[in-house]
Parts: C-alpha cells; sequence; structure tokens
C-alpha cells in the first residue's frame, strides 16, 4: 500500500484551558481587613432600640382614690337606716311629741350633716363603715366644715332628688367627673377611699 494513499490521520486536539486559581480576597470590613480606613458597609452593625420607660402614674385626685360607686351605694343605705333608727327612737323616747315632725328632723338633721359631725371626724356612720370620706376638692376633712357638708347632703331632703343623683353617677362612671353629683359640684366637694388608721402595735413585754 502507497503512503500517499494512506487517509492521514486527525491532530490530536490540545488539552482544555484550566481555570486559573484567584486566591480570595478579603471583603471591606471583614475582621481580617487590618486597615485603619477600613469601615463597615451600610446597614451592617447591631441596632439597639432603646424604649423609654413610661411616667408612673400619678392619682390626679389629693387626698385620696375616688370612691366607687358601690361602697357609696351601701355606705348610704346604712345612713339611711340609722336615720330611720333615730326616727323611731325619738318617737319611744319622746312620747310627748309623739306624731309631730320633731322626730323628723331629728332623722333629717342627721342626714344633713353626717358628714361634718365633728364628732365622727368627718365620717358618716355610713362612710366610715365602708373606709370612705367626703373632703373638700383639695382633700381637707369637711369635720366641723359646716357650709359644704349643709350644701351637699340639703338637695337629698328633696323628695325623690336622690335618685337623680344616682343617676347622675350612674352616667359619670366613664368620665372626668367620675364620683361627683351634683351635690359635690355646688359644694365643692368629692368623696374618697379613707385609708384606714393602723392600731398602734403594743410594746413587747
Amino acid at each position: 500500500m502507497d503512503n500517499a494513499s494512506a487517509t492521514p490521520s486527525s491532530p490530536t486536539p490540545p488539552p482544555p484551558d484550566l481555570p486559573k486559581y484567584i486566591p480570595p480576597q478579603p471583603s471591606l470590613g471583614s475582621p481580617s481587613d487590618t486597615s485603619p480606613t477600613a469601615s463597615p458597609p451600610p446597614g451592617d452593625g447591631i441596632k439597639v432600640k432603646i424604649r423609654v420607660a413610661a411616667e408612673p402614674a400619678i392619682d390626679p385626685s389629693p387626698g385620696g382614690a375616688i370612691a366607687p360607686l358601690n361602697p357609696r351605694i351601701i355606705a348610704a343605705a346604712i345612713d339611711l337606716v340609722l336615720a330611720l333608727g333615730l326616727l323611731i327612737a325619738a318617737w319611744l323616747l319622746l312620747p310627748g311629741v309623739f306624731g309631730t315632725s320633731i322626730p323628723w328632723l331629728i332623722a333629717l338633721a342627721y342626714l344633713v350633716t353626717r358628714d361634718a359631725l365633728p364628732f365622727l371626724g368627718g365620717q358618716s356612720v355610713g362612710k366610715k363603715a365602708m373606709h370612705l370620706q367626703a373632703v373638700t376638692l383639695d382633700g381637707q376633712s369637711l369635720a366641723g366644715n359646716w357650709e359644704p357638708g349643709l350644701i351637699r347632703n340639703a338637695v337629698l331632703a328633696i323628695p325623690l332628688f336622690g335618685f337623680v343623683e344616682l343617676f347622675v353617677l350612674l352616667t359619670r362612671e366613664d368620665k372626668p367627673e367620675r364620683g361627683r353629683r351634683l351635690g359635690d359640684e355646688w359644694a365643692k366637694t368629692k368623696v374618697i377611699v379613707a385609708n384606714p388608721v393602723a392600731p398602734e402595735e403594743e410594746p413587747f413585754k
């Protein structure tokens, strides 16, 4: 066989180019970068939220907290029962005036002056039992202070006006004037929760 007729062999392809190795470069702001001008990229870092504590609520009522409605109703019921007891006692102890207006005046006098009686410390019997007290707007006791004591309770001597006052208290439960009936507005008074006086401890024997 002639060499001229032989099929020429195909050339061998060169090997593929391998990717060149590129060493990793430290990123800007990484721990390995000790350059003094390096700064962390925007958005990195720890975000700290500072929460400002709310100021403690301050009771805007001098002298004590405004009395709730239910204890006031119970205190008024106790005072009414006591007034009725005075009425009956006057009838029994004063037989000469039985059937006259004097027993009624005695009961009415207690209801009108009950919050200003000095010997009760400015607390009616019902309020003392429920740890309540009627005071002026600046928290002063009504003991011996007859004018506001009479004004706030004299309106209750009007027939059925007590139901009007109860309605006023119910409608003001969620309003700024909560706990103040019409008599309190006219007399510039309010009813607060009275702190009971702790009994003095006896010395150790």
